[in-house]
């Protein structure tokens, strides 16, 4: 019996564990899970939703319908997550059929932002921020980032101060705050790692995840003294940690067309002017101008046609991303090549970058992040000198012994100067760019590793260290030309010589920081800390000169004669920078945050005993959308309120040697003597002066930092779950104390000496506004606008100096003084900031037009008597000079009627994107623009200028200006009286008339709107791309500044800064001219 028992419980027992294992396997078995997924907001279908089954490596996406297909056991879960909506996990259970809704996320505020030593949530954020994301950079094909910036974020000027292949752009955060060189460029940070400007021409734009503007106090201060003009934190892509690699290539090939160009005279038309000239100028330079006595005969030269040509561009992006949870992987290669519009110019740049993210314990994480570029260009005739190529005199040497054309088909080169006595010595520019041999090499290589540690929960331990390596290697040969010899003879001062230049710098910096950071929420409470320590070193060397080489072979300074080395440059600087920072953030439920940041930097480039200062900025912040009786309102998605205050160091206009006591060796030339001072000569009478030496600036331990006074308040705002957001700032920063040179008394042996000189005052106001929407499934629309209202204005300058002039590019300007970049009568300072008035003003004569008739002049000269003067304005102003305003009632036109004209900072600047897409297809249009800024047109008045500001050259001049000249008519044979009032009379030297000083003349408005990009795109189906073995392909076309919008006369009004400094902005000059691209592109990710 109990046998029995025993059997039927063992019976029992196999049928319980057969059912439980049937039971079991049946959860194991795969089924084909189907369904759609749809916005809970609109209910349409989301296309491209990744649905995974969780825990494992399956994984999917939702088609252009938002149908989707995978296999899944019933006990399993799916993940479903799309940017833009909140991550949904749902059981499978029995059923075969899925669908699913999700929820569309605050897209504003709760998006994750990169901020100084760690990232938060947008709307944990008190600071200033603008995100430029990667989607928005992938939409421009640019060459730098700081391109990108452009128009996108709000409170950033971005201006392109010349269109070269890699040329040079400047970025200013809500107004420049110093006039100084450089004095108001941002700190840029490379994931975690501080560069200069340039460093980051060398990042590829396609390697870039996102990019956080910091704007206020509050969200700079972290970085301490570099960070006043504000910071731009890039970071580069990273690996994936879904276990699945991912290859993306990108690749645009662009051409672009010959700039515009001015309408000039050909060579009949300019032997006809000068002729004309000949005859009405009474010192009769042209007599021996027998050769032009019949224009018809010349043979035309049209060396714009020469110079420019149509660009070409290509560009190739191939990157590998993967990974695991605990290690994850990226590498990238980029290739780019442009072949400038201007001949011989261009710009390579070959891009590695690599990252690696290792986890090998839960408390223990590293990333190591590379960089390499390689850079070789050519700009020969420099970006802001092109105005010189434009002037050439449009004819050759009729006397030429090969060809009188600038390049015939046999090779031959006809040389420039037409007439040997009055035009300066110039080859052919295009023979000089076939034969000398330009080299410009940058080699730039960052790593940098960060090791963090988890304490325990919420205290984290980190370390950052890194290098970065900058070399550059340039040089230019010129071979010798014995052709000058054979034209001219040596007699005439023709040389064939070679000529051999080299020029070295590097740059080596190393980057320690160590810091703590703390995170802990305790009921409603949330605390956040991070404090830390940082030092770094920048050591910098250079050395160049240039010398005669024996012959076209050898190019070495030591084997040649003429050895000159360069003045400045050659030797070794270093600066070196030690800090303590700390912050600390405090929020109540998420809805009330307080932020206090402090920072202790020292630095290098100051005296001891000045070299530490202490900065610090608060914020508070006030999430209402959190407060109850805003919870349940459906179409306000969030509001915030934000302010901060703060106090910044600033030390962009220091010098490495300002504080310190620096000689000046004088010359051994007998010619300059050794600065004055009569120690004898070497030789006797006939030898040369001994070498001396002078003090050039006395010691002086009390420069010290700028200080920068920041104020913001600001709101975040979002509607329709995140659809529309719109933020809005107000700001003012106050610069005190910026560093520039000011004039000294004479007594003291000095004409201006550096020092803290002045204050600075930039307010105004900024906005942004995005909209994004799925009109219908396949209907979907994206706009965003920015715009930025700023006021500049100087508030104090020290004694002794009565305003800022225009600053020549050197490390700290010179103030009050005449530092001038351009030529000609009076354009000394041709701009000036006073007090009351904004940086940089133009400042000249007001013209009324031109002086019609001697009746007209007779009554100027005799009011002007009636005051006690001499003349109106000059003893030799004629009918056809230029008539000019009397501004101070004085009755005669002096120096002291010179006026403010205008400034180059615009009043408003902004950019508008519309951008959207119609089931696969994809638009955007990028409109920037800017208004209230005026422009200097100094190349307009060289072109109404027959010589060259009252040298031995001749130039050529607007077809324009030829036609509408005044010609008074007093010469017998001259041609008829033009009654022009806008063109003066034309003279070989204008000097005694004083036609081409600075005034109101070349002024012109500089507000200008332009469609910078357009762009139309279309991605294959997927059911297509899948049986590709792909999983996305996209091919575009785009162009690039289709058309602009202006009252500007000149070629192009987006002009930056010729000199680097402020006080030079806006003069166009004949920089590097901009045109169209026209762009095709492909995007293929495997």
């Amino acid at each position: 019996m109990r046998g029995k028992l025993h059997i039927k419980k063992f019976v029992a027992f196999i049928w319980i564990n057969l059912a439980l294992l049937l039971v079991s396997m049946s959860g194991y078995a795969q089924s084909k899970i189907t369904g759609k997924v749809i916005g809970a907001d609109d209910g349409l279908p989301i296309p491209g939703v990744t649905v995974k089954v969780k825990g494992t490596a399956i994984v999917t996406s939702t088609n252009t319908e938002g149908a989707y297909s995978v296999s899944a056991g019933s006990n399993a879960t799916l993940v479903f997550s799309f940017i833009g909506y909140a991550n949904q996990e749902v059981a499978v259970g029995t059923g075969a059929t899925l669908n699913v809704k999700l929820v569309p996320e605050n897209k504003s505020l709760n998006e994750v932002v990169v901020i100084g030593y760690g990232s938060a949530k947008r709307s944990d954020v008190t600071g200033a921020i603008s995100s430029v994301s990667a989607a928005t950079i992938a939409k421009v094909p640019v060459t730098s980032l700081d391109q990108a910036l452009q128009g996108r974020a709000a409170g950033v000027q971005v201006t392109n101060n010349d269109a070269s292949p890699g040329g040079n752009v400047s970025v200013i955060i809500r107004g420049t705050g110093s006039p100084a060189t450089g004095g108001n460029t941002p700190l840029y940070v490379v994931d975690d790692y501080p560069l200069n400007a340039g460093g980051i021409n060398n990042i590829n734009p396609s390697d870039i995840a996102s990019m956080e503007v910091l704007k206020d106090a509050s969200a700079t201060a972290i970085y301490g003294v570099r960070a006043a003009n504000g910071v731009v934190l890039i970071t580069t892509k990273s690996g994936k940690k879904d276990g699945n690699a991912v290859v993306e290539f990108n690749a645009y090939n662009a051409f672009q067309s010959k700039p515009r160009q001015y309408d000039l005279l050909n060579a009949q038309q300019f032997a006809t002017l000068a002729n004309n000239v000949a005859a009405n100028d009474p010192n009769k330079h042209f007599t021996t101008l027998a050769n032009w006595a019949d224009p018809a005969s010349l043979t035309n030269a049209d060396w714009q046609n020469a110079i420019y040509r149509t660009g070409l561009t290509q560009n190739y992006d191939l990157s590998i991303r993967g990974g695991s949870e605990k290690v994850q992987s990226k590498v990238a290669i980029g290739y780019y090549d442009q072949k400038g519009t201007v001949y011989a110019s261009f710009f390579k740049r070959i891009t590695l970058g690599a990252k690696l993210d290792y986890q090998p314990k839960k408390w223990l994480k590293s990333t190591t992040n590379a960089n390499y570029s390689y850079q070789n260009y050519s700009t020969p005739f420099g970006t802001g000198s092109l105005g010189l190529i434009n002037q050439l005199v449009p004819t050759l040497d009729g006397g030429n012994k090969l060809t009188s054309q600038i390049k015939d088909a046999n090779g031959n080169y006809g040389f420039y100067n037409p007439i040997y006595t009055y035009v300066a010595k110039n080859s052919n520019p295009i023979y000089d760019l076939d034969h000398n041999q330009y080299k410009n090499v940058n080699n730039f290589f960052k790593a940098n590793s960060q090791l963090e540690a988890t304490i325990f929960d919420g205290l984290k331990l980190k370390t950052n260290a890194g290098i970065t390596y900058t070399g550059y290697n340039g040089s230019y040969f010129q071979p010798s030309d014995s052709r000058k010899i054979d034209q001219y003879g040596a007699a005439a001062g023709a040389s064939g010589n070679a000529l051999f230049s080299k020029h070295m710098n590097s740059t080596f910096d190393w980057l320690w920081e160590n810091y703590l950071s703390y995170d802990k929420t305790f009921g409603a409470h949330t605390i956040n800390f991070v404090g830390g320590v940082s030092q770094q070193e920048r050591d910098y060397n250079s050395m160049g000169g240039s010398v005669i080489p024996p012959n076209n072979v050898i190019k070495d300074l030591n084997q040649g004669t003429n050895l000159i080395l360069d003045t400045y440059g050659n030797g070794e600087i270093k600066r070196s920078y030690a800090s303590q920072f700390a912050r600390l953030s405090y929020n109540y439920a998420s809805k009330y945050y307080l932020t206090g940041t402090v920072r202790r930097d020292g630095s290098s480039q100051f005296a001891p005993g000045h070299q530490y200062g202490i900065f610090y900025s608060s914020a508070l912040n006030w999430n209402a959308k959190k407060e109850s009786f805003l919870a349940n309102v459906d179409w306000l998605s969030g509001l915030k309120f934000r302010g901060s205050y703060g106090e910044l160091g600033n030390q962009a206009g220091v010098g490495d040697f300002t504080y310190q006591s620096l000689y000046t060796a004088g010359s051994a030339a007998a010619t300059s003597g050794n600065l004055g001072y009569a120690f004898g000569k070497i030789g006797g009478s006939n030898g040369v002066y001994q070498g001396g030496i002078a003090s050039f600036q006395p010691e002086d331990d009390n420069i010290r930092w700028e200080t920068d006074y920041e104020t913001d308040i600001g709101t975040d705002i979002s509607f329709l779950h995140g659809e529309l957001t719109v933020t809005a700032d107000y700001f003012n920063r106050r610069s005190k104390d910026f560093l520039l040179n000011q004039l000294v008394s004479a007594q003291t042996g000095y004409l201006n000496l550096p020092g803290n000189t002045g204050s600075i005052v930039n307010k105004g106001w900024e906005f942004a506004v995005s909209y994004n929407h799925a009109i219908t499934s396949d209907l979907r629309i994206d706009l965003s606008l920015t715009g930025s209202f700023i006021q500049n204005k100087l508030t104090s300058l020290k004694s002794g100096n009565p305003y800022i002039g225009n600053l020549a590019a050197v490390a700290s300007g010179t103030s009050g003084s005449t530092a001038i970049t351009l030529n000609g009568d009076g354009w000394t300072d041709f701009t000036r900031t006073y007090i009351g008035q904004p940086v940089g003003e133009f400042y000249g004569y007001r013209s009324l037009g031109i002086i019609q008739s001697q009746a007209q002049l007779d009554a100027l000269n005799k009011a002007a008597q009636a005051k006690g003067n001499a003349y109106y304005y000059k003893a030799t102003t004629a009918v056809g000079d230029r008539l000019f305003a009397d501004v101070n009632n004085s009755g005669s036109v002096t120096p002291d009627d010179q006026v403010g004209l205008g400034s180059a900072q615009p009043k408003f600047f902004g950019g508008f994107n519309l951008g959207g897409g119609y089931k696969n297809w994809d638009f955007n249009a990028y409109f920037y623009g800017v208004y209230g800024n005026k422009i200097l047109n100094y190349q307009e008045s060289n072109l109404e200028s027959f010589a060259l500001r009252g040298s031995v050259s001749i130039e050529n001049v607007s077809k324009d200006y030829y036609n509408n000249y005044f010609i008074p008519g007093a010469t017998a044979g001259a041609a008829p009286i033009r009654a022009s009032n806008r063109y003066a009379a034309v003279y070989y030297d204008d000097t005694d008339h004083g036609n081409l000083v600075p005034s109101s003349a070349w002024i012109e408005n500089g507000s200008f709107l332009k469609l910078k990009t357009l762009t139309v795109g279309y991605t294959l189906p997927t059911d297509l791309v899948k049986k590709l073995t792909l999983t996305k392909v996209r091919i575009y076309v785009s162009s690039q500044n289709l058309f602009t919008i202006t009252k500007y006369t000149g070629l192009d009004p987006e002009i930056g800064s010729q000199g680097g400094s402020p006080t030079q902005n806006g003069i166009d000059n004949g920089t590097y001219p901009s045109s169209r691209f026209y762009t095709v592109g492909l995007n293929v990710v495997f």
